[in-house]
């Protein structure tokens, strides 16, 4: 699902990876560290040293990191404030946007810091956040029934999402906005409703094959109806 209608000279891309830099957590020798590469003229790609975390994401000339006691980290160009996250370790999840941060709690609730001159680090209240993700100078979350609510700049109607759809997940741009809607499909055979028959389907089966529920209904695999 698109909405928006693009960004013209668009120079920053305020999503979960910025075009300025990049960013991953390694998964050989140093599980749970980062590696950073590309422009570097703030430090945005000199990450912090450790293993211990979960989630990463990168903004205009700066980066967050999510550790595992819940922690955020900040590194780069500071501007605003945006690199210095709020003290806590009940986070649940990161979004770094142009000039301005983002981060879910595990309460479902959403907190902003940075740049804040079109509203875009001022969240809506509520505690019923899944997702988050911040663009240029606007934000959106997902919420758990699955619709979308932006804030901040909408010059383009990018923090504008369109109703009527249920979401499973959603990402902001420069001057644009995606989603991914849920299925609204029943297809023969897909047993994990993800609206296609593959591989993982075949798998499922094959594991329950020759369980009888009404021998054993105590089995995970048993589902009242």
């Amino acid at each position: 699902m698109l909405f928006g209608n693009g960004f013209k000279n668009n120079w920053v891309l305020a999503a979960a990876v910025a075009a300025i830099v990049s960013a991953c957590i390694s998964q050989s020798v140093l599980a749970g560290s980062i590696t950073g590469w590309g422009l570097n003229d703030y430090g945005q790609a000199t990450a912090p040293g450790g293993t211990d975390f979960t989630a990463i994401s990168g903004g205009a000339y700066h980066g967050l990191a999510l550790k595992q006691d819940g922690s955020i980290v900040g590194w780069g160009k500071d501007f605003f404030g945006k690199a210095t996250p709020p003290a806590g370790n009940d986070f649940v999840a990161i979004a770094a946007g142009s000039d301005h941060s983002l981060a879910l709690k595990a309460d479902g609730s959403i907190v902003g810091w940075g740049g804040n001159g079109f509203g875009q680090a001022d969240p809506c209240a509520g505690t019923d956040y899944v997702a988050i993700t911040a663009g240029s100078y606007y934000s959106l979350a997902l919420k758990a029934d699955g619709s979308i609510i932006g804030w901040g700049w909408n010059g383009y109607g990018q923090a504008t999402p369109p109703a009527g759809y249920t979401y499973v997940a959603v990402a902001a741009g420069g001057g644009h906005s995606l989603a991914i809607a849920e299925c609204h499909y029943a297809l023969v055979g897909d047993m994990n409703n993800d609206c296609k028959v593959d591989f993982r389907d075949f798998a499922l089966m094959a594991a329950n094959w020759l369980i009888d529920c009404n021998l054993n209904p105590g089995n995970p695999a048993c589902i009242s109806e």
